[in-house]
């Protein structure tokens, strides 16, 4: 027992010390140090910019340049950037001021500068040890009090973990569903999509209006104005063809034709006919499968 009571101390105080060296920024006239929780200056006030620790490293300005340093004060990254931000331990976005205000082209470095992904995107975001990539199209259409009046498109793409190319920059919008699916959009309406896996291999055609999420093993999909389900390898699992449906709960998804619903089962057959209300295809349900 005791020696259970010393071990949950000794992680209590292990805990505590690691709270107490939490720094925290803070500024002095015009310059930016560092202090932890009880108020010490750790770092003196010396930097035009500070941002808060993030997986032990926090990016600073000098001389009008961003550069990171560790909590000791080292710099682990050079004063030489217009944008700069941890995206985890080992990988810094980085990159150079775009035309206008407040917009940047970067890319993605490891800790030591070598450059995964050069700056040439507007925005990237890493996930499941990819990259969304986008790039920007503007078009000067005017001038206004402030400057020019632009029109923009955005295209999405998807690197590998090596910055390589599994899905062109060349979609409208790419969003992951789940870990292993991607929905990509094609086209300025937002309506043509196509499924995806993590691979980059397209699994449907763009003929998609929307994809549901996959629950009990399938998703709705609409083609048009009819709804179905697809399987995640993009086949078709019950024809597109309601007029409307729900998604699956205990082996069961509501469906509906014109005004009335009815339910079907995991294979597709009409388990309640499509003659009835929302409400009294649940009872039904209920009363039939104990759903």
């Amino acid at each position: 027992m005791m020696k259970y009571i010393l071990g949950t101390l000794l992680a209590m105080l292990t805990f505590l010390d690691c709270y107490s060296q939490d720094l925290h920024p803070f500024r002095e006239t015009t310059l930016w140090g560092y202090r932890d929780n009880q108020g010490v200056v750790k770092i003196e006030p010396q930097f035009q910019y500070a941002s808060k620790f993030m997986y032990g490293i926090a990016v600073v300005a000098k001389n009008d340049s961003l550069g990171a340093i560790d909590k000791n004060s080292n710099l682990v990254i050079p004063y030489k950037y217009e944008y700069l931000q941890p995206l985890d331990t080992s990988e810094f976005l980085f990159g150079f001021r775009a035309k206008y205000f407040g917009e940047y082209f970067m890319g993605v470095m490891s800790s030591d500068e070598k450059v995964k992904i050069p700056a040439e995107y507007r925005h990237i975001r890493k996930y499941n040890n990819t990259y969304i990539v986008v790039i920007e199209q503007d078009s000067i259409i005017g001038k206004g009090p402030i400057g020019d009046i632009r029109t923009g498109k955005s295209f999405y793409g998807l690197m590998d973990s090596k910055g390589k190319f599994l899905i062109p920059c060349e979609y409208s919008y790419l969003k992951w569903v789940n870990d292993s699916l991607i929905v990509v959009t094609q086209g300025s309406a937002g309506t043509n999509q196509a499924l995806f896996n993590k691979r980059g291999e397209q699994l449907t055609g763009f003929e998609y209006m929307v994809f549901g999420d996959f629950i009990e093993g399938i998703a709705k999909a609409r083609i048009g104005d009819k709804f179905g389900f697809i399987y995640p390898s993009g086949k078709v699992a019950i024809p597109i063809h309601f007029d409307f449906c729900e998604d699956f709960s205990g082996g069961y998804a509501l469906i509906k034709q014109q005004e009335n619903w009815g339910a079907i089962n995991k294979s597709g057959k009409v388990v309640v006919e499509p003659k009835y209300k929302y409400e009294e295809v649940k009872a039904e349900l209920k009363r039939k499968y104990n759903r």
